[in-house]
């Protein structure tokens, strides 16, 4: 087993560990001494030797022809690490708590610019034999996002990965897109919005995350990722998906 190693996993520097060790070598003597057998600079030595006297591991004491100095045994590393892994354990109840506190807490992330909407767009393709809920403007989405990106690679992607599109759009602009032909080609369900209801955003819908995209003119898309949100949104599209009338 390599000592110095080992007891730089403990916690030493590369320098504390080779005063410590010339420490157990040499026993009791100047830091002068201590430094030179451990390979240190003797301007550094009482830098690193305070930082092991701060780690319990080295004591001095004054005698008349000065300051020695001594380290702990090693004994001492061992009831160090006993009673540092007790503290852990005695916390351990509590920091499983503060993790499951942090995992039911939405995560909200902010994309900006084009190349954001890329990134949003990206996240949604992980859904695997799901159903991608889409409600809102397509024509906007096409002002920032190509067609040749949609067509050669976004749904080649979905339809790899057998991904349903559930799309709530508005007629006028869709209607000569999304045909019943292509529609059951690729893996595509569609519904028309009222046009008094046009908006200029639209969100993504999938798994656990909502994904809001501004128009152009903000450029700008919301990640919320939350179980109860997410869950709350596609009740509330598949309201509106019953109450639309299909294509």
């Amino acid at each position: 087993m390599d000592i110095k190693q080992s007891l730089k996993n403990y916690g030493l520097s590369d320098d504390e560990t080779s005063l410590y060790l010339a420490g157990l070598k040499t026993g009791e003597a100047p830091l002068a001494r201590l430094a030179r057998e451990a390979g240190v600079k003797r301007s550094s030595a009482y830098l690193i030797a305070k930082n092991l006297q701060e780690k319990g591991l080295m004591g001095s004491f004054k005698m008349r022809s000065g300051l020695r100095f001594m380290v702990s045994p090693p004994s001492v590393l061992e009831q160090r690490l006993k009673r540092q892994l007790k503290e852990i354990s005695d916390i351990v109840p509590e920091l499983n708590a503060l993790e499951r506190e942090s995992q039911t807490k939405p995560k909200i992330t902010l994309f900006e610019g084009e190349e954001g909407y890329y990134t949003a767009l990206e996240d949604s393709l992980k859904a695997e034999n799901d159903v991608i809920r889409c409600i809102g403007s397509l024509k906007k989405i096409y002002e920032v996002i190509t067609k040749d990106y949609d067509d050669n690679h976004y749904i080649p992607t979905r339809l790899k990965n057998k991904t349903i599109y559930r799309g709530l759009h508005f007629e006028s602009e869709a209607g000569h897109i999304f045909t019943p032909e292509r529609n059951a080609k690729e893996m595509r369900e569609v519904r028309f919005l009222p046009e008094k209801y046009h908006h200029l955003d639209f969100m993504l819908i999938y798994g656990d995350t909502i994904t809001i995209c501004t128009s152009k003119k903000e450029l700008v898309a919301v990640k919320i990722e939350s179980e109860e949100i997410a869950d709350s949104e596609k009740k509330k599209f598949d309201l509106i998906w019953d109450l639309s009338a299909s294509k």
